[in-house]
């Protein structure tokens, strides 16, 4: 081969390789850097669900309802966020996790967390949800005033849901936070994920 030749070949190799590499960190990425769907509070059927996993106990109280992913790094932060700070008093928390974890599931048992495990298929069935980590806070009265993402901005480590909280019980509307991180449905993860590399 010519010097000529192998000098094309190397930059066509070094050009397919740093395309593929472009196209691997946008992939990687894209769960972060866009917004990702979150459910419509005026859903009916969605507050309906919502509602049917606050118990007796708790009727008549503020409910935070926390979706998590047990493989999503978000959500991970999330977790490390409930686990380790001060709750609002009087407000009833639950968390559904999708993917079972026995080591995140025995840290909410020990912070007070009621937990419900759940397949991606059955939260989408359930409650229409394919991302998280998503955030849904109902009134007394079960009516659903929040959903919405955590943080302000993507990776975030300033999680807002107590903030959250305590707006909406003084009687505010505060600013629905954009939901970053993970493609839960199978649908969502293959348009997040089209070459496979984070979803599996």
């Amino acid at each position: 081969m010519s010097t000529a030749l192998q000098r094309w070949a190397l930059v066509g190799g070094v050009a397919l390789w740093a395309g593929f590499s472009i196209m691997a960190q946008t992939t990687l990425m894209a769960g972060h850097w866009y917004t990702l769907p979150s459910p419509d509070p005026g859903d009916g059927e969605l507050q309906q669900s919502l509602a049917a996993l606050v118990p007796a106990r708790a009727e008549g109280s503020w409910a935070a309802v926390h979706v998590l992913y047990s493989a999503c790094r978000c959500s991970q932060r999330v977790f490390d966020h409930l686990f380790e700070s001060p709750r609002p008093d009087g407000v009833y928390e639950t968390v559904l996790l999708v993917g079972a974890d026995e080591e995140i599931e025995r840290r909410a048992a020990a912070a007070g967390f009621d937990v419900r495990v759940l397949t991606p298929e059955a939260l989408e069935s359930e409650f229409g949800i394919v991302s998280a980590p998503l955030l849904l806070v109902l009134g007394p009265s079960a009516e659903l005033r929040y959903a919405g993402g955590y943080t302000e901005r993507k990776q975030g480590y300033d999680v807002q849901d107590v903030q959250i909280i305590e707006t909406l019980q003084a009687g505010d509307d505060p600013a629905e936070l954009p939901l970053y991180g993970c493609g839960v449905s199978k649908e969502l993860q293959q348009l997040l994920d089209p070459m496979g590399l984070k979803y599996d």
